[in-house]
């Protein structure tokens, strides 16, 4: 009888211990601070992500960009929580966000599944192609509160490019070398964003399929996809007329390319064409002003 009692007395501790650990457990999940029903608090996790949001007009509820987060200006006085490559959590959660927007890259997978576990409630968004961006502003727009803000902005952009299309018409496409760097040589391949705004402008990359989205490339091949236009951002160099005539140094050797044989080899601001943002129509009109001028010089 005593083993009985024995057993009937370790059956009832082991239930008053579960439900003590049920209470804790419990007691811990209700101090998770509740979402707010809108996002008043945004966290931008990437540069092209703040130009959105400040394209959606919504200037007043960025509470944290990341570093280089420096389109419009205003951008810059915002509180910084790291970089794109290396996000600050602790200052993430710091601006007490009610709504966080990452990007869908591996670098910010993690991130966005750890603030996930800890409460606070993530956008993720993909900006691979012109059409992931067009997506991305109406998934922002939808999130935030500013669905017609962002039909506008996705009609107006794609209106300019329209009429972009309209000016360049059927002419022959123009062959670009996109410079991403020079030391060592490296280009812009077809499977990036930056072929799409060429084609856009009316252009070809002078480059064929390669394995590597922005690859190295020597001497020969560019001497090979002969390239009528060579084109560099100037990412942002505080001089950028030193920069071209560095460029027009190096690109002299290669006397028979037909960019360089022409003296068509362009230096370009690099802000634009080098995020897949807001800025695309004003990134593919820079593009189009190197290929064709005379389309614009009215």
């Amino acid at each position: 009888m005593n083993k009985w009692r024995w057993l009937l007395l370790i059956i009832t501790c082991w239930m008053a211990a579960g439900l003590a650990l049920s209470s804790a457990r419990q007691g811990q999940e209700r101090q998770v601070p509740a979402l707010p029903s809108r996002a008043d608090r945004i966290v931008s996790m990437a540069p092209d992500l703040t130009e959105i949001l400040f394209a959606l007009g919504l200037d007043e509820e960025i509470a944290g960009v990341t570093q280089y987060s420096d389109y419009p200006p205003a951008a810059k006085e915002k509180p910084k929580v790291g970089s794109f490559w290396q996000p600050n959590i602790e200052a993430v959660v710091a601006a007490k966000p009610s709504l966080i927007i990452t990007l869908g890259s591996p670098q910010q997978k993690n991130l966005a599944e750890r603030l996930k576990r800890i409460g606070y409630e993530t956008l993720t968004v993909n900006l691979e192609t012109v059409n992931d961006l067009f997506k991305a502003m109406a998934e922002i727009g939808t999130a935030t509160g500013r669905q017609r803000q962002a039909n506008e902005l996705i009609s107006n952009v794609k209106e300019k490019l329209k009429a972009l299309s309209s000016l360049v018409g059927d002419e022959a496409k123009v062959r670009v070398l996109w410079v991403v760097q020079r030391e060592p040589l490296r280009v812009a391949g077809r499977n990036t964003f930056v072929n799409e705004l060429i084609e856009l402008a009316g252009g070809e990359n002078a480059i064929g399929h390669t394995v590597h989205k922005y690859p190295p490339i020597g001497a020969e091949q560019v001497i090979i996809s002969r390239p009528e236009v060579i084109i560099e951002p100037d990412m942002g160099q505080k001089d950028p007329a030193a920069q071209r005539d560095a460029a027009l140094r190096y690109w002299s050797r290669f006397k028979n390319v037909p960019a360089v044989t022409n003296g068509r080899v362009y230096v370009i601001p690099g802000g634009a064409v080098s995020r897949l943002g807001p800025r695309l129509y004003e990134a593919t009109e820079t593009i189009a002003r190197c290929l064709r001028p005379h389309l614009f010089e009215n």
